[in-house]
This record gives structure tokens, C-alpha cells and sequence, in this order.
């Protein structure tokens, strides 16, 4: 019975995630929670290959393991190709596809096998290798098959390289892009996502170690099968909880972009977009500078909590790509960062000038959109906490 729970385990909780992924896909149809809902169902295949096999259900073996043989493949690259799902502006590239190839050429080999090697040979394979790790005594297709399970999962090790690098750069990259074009980037940032990464890859060492070890030896030590059937039920409800909470992505970007594009053509004139083009953009570096600067202290938009980086571009009345280049590359600091400094300014300011304010309606009223961000950015640019800066001036 103990067996039977905790080999279930990650079986119930996959399950219970693909469900509330898919009811999440139907409400909000986005294309992460798609490859969501793809890791998942995958997952809930892999988990139940592992269920049959210590329950010793080998009526079905040769499909439970092949399947599993595919999963165990599947799911690293399928998720990076969630992470990719978030933060790719690409729709349509196919180098992407490539992180799959190894899933299909090991699955269609573990399947060839297993059609070609009659009942003995499956029998001999079933119950010296897949039960007993033994190797020597097979010969034949089953010898044949035992090779290939072994590179698989050398294969399945190797794969959270890849993931690990190439999940991390995406995330960078997509908190960049954030900064760069949200005042507040509260629930737009992938921070959580890179925590879970992280995570990740040290589950992922967890499960290379029990490829050395065999199942076999968790099948013959079954006291042991608590330490991962808890830990990778713990992993699939973080990833399943964090997926289905998170609301940003690329997508939104491109929407506000495309929003940004349409304000952009009411506001600037052919005559001025024309004048805009015809200059070099290091030409008006400086004077554009100057101009976002007395339009952001003028109308304080940095009050804004909701402010983006396309706000500003149709209060300068210029292009998105100059502002941001402005910003970017001349100021060399983020939206964001450009924006927060402002706001703790005004903060300060406020601070002296009403030294009876309660913090968090200084936070309020000068722009953070929760008191989290007001302490944080307050103390990257004063060097000490709201709080500590008020009793400062109180002595």
C-alpha cells in the first residue's frame, strides 16, 4: 500500500495540474499555458511508467515503457520550450523543434525493438534488466535494447544542460526587455520562473543520480522511494502553481507594442515622422534627452503606477525606438530604473516637506504601485530603508 501511494503521488499531482492548466487555457487561450499543458500531460506519462513498474504491472510493459522511454526524454526539452513559449517573440522558427529530436529517435527505437524481439527476449529483457540491472546474460534484440535504454538515460542527464543555459539566458533576457519598458514591473518579471530553474536543475542532479543508482535498486529498497516520489511531487506542484499564476508574457509586450504603434501614427504627424527619420538618431540623442526629462518632471508621469515606456513615447511625441534608445543608451539605465529614481526623489521630497505622512502614502502617492517596490527601490537609491531615512530627519 505504501508503494501504491507514493508511486502515485506524482502521478495525482501532474493529473491534478493538467486539469487546472487546461481549465486556465480555455479562460485566457495563451500559447504558455499550451506548452504547459503539454509538459504536464507528458509528465503524467512518465509517472505513471514509473507507477506500473514498482507496482509491477507487466501486463503492459512493452507500451508503459516505451511511453515512459518518450516521456523521459520529452520533458526537459518541452520545458524549455514553455520558458521559450513565455519569452520568444518567434512563432514561427523551427531550430527550436531540433530539442525534440532525441525524444523521437529514442522512442522510435525503443519501440522498433520491442516489435522486433519476440515473447523470450522480452521476458529476458523485462526481468534481468528492467528488474535486476543486469546486462550480461541478454544477447540479441533484448542486448540490443538494454544499450539503448542505457544511452537514454545518458541522454535524459545531458539534457538539462541545454535547458538549465539556455532557460536561464531566455528569463535575462525577458526581464530586460520588462525593465526596459514597464515603470512597474510587479508581476511581469520571470524572477520566480529563474528561482524555479534553479530548482530545477538541482531535482534534475536528484533524478541523475537515481538513473546510476537503477530503479531497480529503489524497486528492491522500497523504503527509499519516499525521497523522490516527494521531491518531484514538490517540483511538478511548484511549476504547475507558478505556471498557472503567471499572467505576463511576450504576448503582452507585443500588445502593448502594437497599441503603442497605433497612439504613435495619431500623434505623430507624416511631416514629423519624416523630420524624425531624417535625422541620425545620435544627432538627437541629447535633445531628446532633455525633452523626456522636462515632459516626465512637467506632467510627473512618473506618478503613474501603470506608466509604460509607450506612455512617455506619446507624451515626447516621438518614436518608441528613440525614446528607448535615449534611455537605454545614452542615460544607460532601464525605464524602469529611470522611472523609480524619479519616484524616490519625489518620495524624499515628500518626506521633508511632510514629515507626518505615514510611509505608505508616501510610497502611494509617489507612484509604486505596492509598499514591497517603494522599500526596495528607496533603499537601492538612499542606501537605507524609508523608515530609517524618516527617523533621520526626526532627530
Amino acid at each position: 500500500m505504501r508503494t501504491i501511494l507514493l508511486t502515485s503521488l506524482p502521478v495525482f499531482v501532474c493529473l491534478f495540474w493538467s486539469i487546472q492548466t487546461a481549465l486556465e487555457l480555455y479562460q485566457r487561450r495563451t500559447r504558455h499555458l499550451g506548452w504547459l499543458l503539454v509538459f504536464m500531460l507528458v509528465s503524467t506519462i512518465l509517472y505513471t511508467g514509473h507507477f506500473l513498474f514498482f507496482n509491477h504491472v507487466t501486463t503492459y510493459i512493452t507500451l508503459s515503457d516505451t511511453l515512459y522511454s518518450l516521456a523521459n526524454l520529452a520533458v526537459y526539452p518541452l520545458y524549455l520550450l514553455y520558458i521559450r513559449s513565455l519569452t520568444h517573440r518567434s512563432r514561427h522558427g523551427h531550430l527550436h523543434w531540433i530539442a525534440l529530436l532525441p525524444t523521437v529517435v529514442g522512442g522510435a527505437l525503443v519501440a522498433g525493438l520491442y516489435l522486433v524481439m519476440n515473447d523470450g527476449e522480452i521476458s529476458s529483457f523485462i526481468e534481468q534488466y528492467l528488474y535486476d540491472g543486469q546486462l550480461a546474460t541478454l544477447s540479441g534484440a533484448a542486448r540490443v535494447q538494454a544499450y539503448v535504454h542505457d544511452v537514454c538515460k545518458a541522454l535524459f542527464a545531458l539534457q538539462i544542460v541545454p535547458v538549465f543555459i539556455l532557460g536561464g539566458r531566455y528569463i535575462r533576457q525577458f526581464n530586460r526587455e520588462v525593465a526596459s519598458a514597464y515603470a512597474s514591473t510587479e508581476g511581469k518579471t520571470l524572477h520566480a520562473m529563474h528561482v524555479m530553474l534553479i530548482i530545477f536543475a538541482f531535482t534534475s542532479l536528484a533524478s541523475f543520480v537515481s538513473n546510476l543508482i537503477g530503479r531497480q535498486t529503489f524497486f528492491e529498497i522500497q523504503t527509499l522511494l519516499f525521497i523522490p516520489s516527494l521531491l518531484y511531487s514538490g517540483l511538478l506542484f511548484a511549476i504547475g502553481y507558478i505556471g498557472c499564476r503567471q499572467q505576463f508574457s511576450i504576448a503582452d509586450i507585443e500588445r502593448d507594442e502594437r497599441l503603442a504603434e497605433l497612439k504613435e501614427q495619431e500623434v505623430v504627424s507624416p511631416d514629423a515622422e519624416e523630420q524624425l527619420d531624417s535625422h541620425p538618431v545620435t544627432e538627437e540623442k541629447s535633445a531628446l534627452c532633455e525633452r523626456i526629462d522636462q515632459v516626465m518632471r512637467d506632467e510627473q508621469l512618473f506618478l503613474n503606477p501603470n506608466l509604460k515606456l509607450n506612455d512617455l513615447v506619446v507624451s515626447v511625441g516621438s518614436n518608441r525606438n528613440y525614446v528607448y534608445n535615449a534611455i537605454n543608451r545614452e542615460l544607460g539605465v532601464s525605464f524602469n530604473e529611470y522611472v523609480n529614481r524619479m519616484r524616490v526623489d519625489y518620495a524624499v521630497r515628500l518626506m521633508h516637506e511632510q514629515p507626518s505622512l505615514i510611509l505608505a502614502e508616501v510610497g502611494e502617492r509617489s507612484g509604486f504601485a505596492s509598499a514591497t517596490s517603494f522599500y526596495r527601490n528607496f533603499r537601492l537609491f538612499q542606501g537605507c530603508s524609508p523608515k530609517e531615512y524618516q527617523q533621520k530627519l526626526r532627530r
